[in-house]
């Protein structure tokens, strides 16, 4: 079947980020519609904000009815990412390379950055909602990431138009509590630059061991303070941080569950191992050493600044 029904069926959700901060007013995107031609299809927008004369402008597309969600689509261009000005009649230009489906959805995001207080906004992502915390002049994700499409532990993350992921034991459940576990060169979405996007929102990176370095610095070195309460008999989360004892995996194995937790760093320590930030249950250390890429660590984002 051809693209060219994709009008009846394409749906667009106009997604407000619901909280920046207490004095901030949201963005609001409105009159969105779209049309197609052939394989490119066509969305316009109105964008208002009361702050600020430029937003961040997302795009994630659904071929399953909005059970999953992806911002790999394709080719996007025109008004969409950082720096777009507010007002009317913007438009993206989305061509389409997949076949017929019925099923899809395409859901739009504004977020005009600002912070302040004791968080940094929600981000929309993936289908989920993240909240942030502001650690120093930091804004971390608060929660490790979650987005992507589930394999099984003994194969490997490889290089296609997909997010991989591993869930602790293979098993659904934990990437919704811990979220997902990915390789490093899945992470970094097959580049070596420090601080890319990797597989983060946009507007967001893969925190370079300087970054990590700076955080444990402005938590006087103690790790205690990065894991949330109850994760063992010392934690006290007083920075907000809320680091999970998430375990590892990988090689057809996993490990440490509630034990130890790993985060990959954007940074390279050869061409085989990455940097990476970890915590332990029952000491207070902040530890960053570098481990194989080969293996499945936790994932949190750090905000462009």
């Amino acid at each position: 079947m051809k693209l060219k029904n994709i009008l009846y069926y394409l749906a667009v959700i106009i997604l407000l980020t619901p909280k920046l901060w207490a004095t901030n007013t949201n963005p609001v995107v409105t009159n969105v519609t779209f049309s197609n031609t052939g394989t490119t299809v066509t969305v316009h927008y109105d964008v208002t904000d009361a702050e600020q004369s430029t937003v961040t402008i997302s795009m994630e597309v659904s071929s399953d009815g909005g059970a999953t969600w992806n911002d790999n689509f394709g080719i996007a261009s025109g008004d969409i990412g950082d720096g777009v000005s507010k007002g009317n009649g913007k438009t993206i230009t989305w061509t389409y390379s997949g076949g017929y489906n019925s099923n899809f959805k395409i859901m739009i995001s504004a977020n005009d950055g600002q912070v302040g207080g004791s968080d940094c906004g929600t981000v929309a992502y993936g289908g989920k909602t993240y909240t942030t915390i502001m650690i120093g002049n930091q804004c971390w994700l608060k929660e490790n990431l979650d987005v992507g499409t589930q394999i099984g532990g003994s194969a490997n993350q490889t290089n296609n138009s997909l997010i991989e992921k591993y869930c602790y034991n293979d098993d659904p459940a934990n990437c919704t509590t811990y979220g997902g576990l990915y390789q490093w060169n899945e992470v970094m979405q097959y580049v070596t630059t420090q601080g890319a996007r990797g597989i983060c929102p946009i507007g967001w990176h893969l925190p370079t061991n300087a970054e990590y370095q700076t955080l444990a610095t402005t938590v006087s070195n103690n790790g205690n303070t990065l894991k949330a309460v109850g994760q063992d008999g010392t934690s006290t989360n007083t920075s907000g941080f809320s680091a999970l004892l998430a375990g590892d995996g990988g090689y057809g194995y996993f490990y440490g569950l509630g034990v130890s937790t790993y985060f990959w760093s954007s940074a390279e320590y050869d061409a085989t191992n990455a940097y990476n930030m970890y915590l332990i249950d029952y000491f207070s250390n902040i530890n960053l050493y570098f481990d194989s890429k080969e293996i499945g660590f936790s994932v949190r984002c750090a905000k462009d600044f």
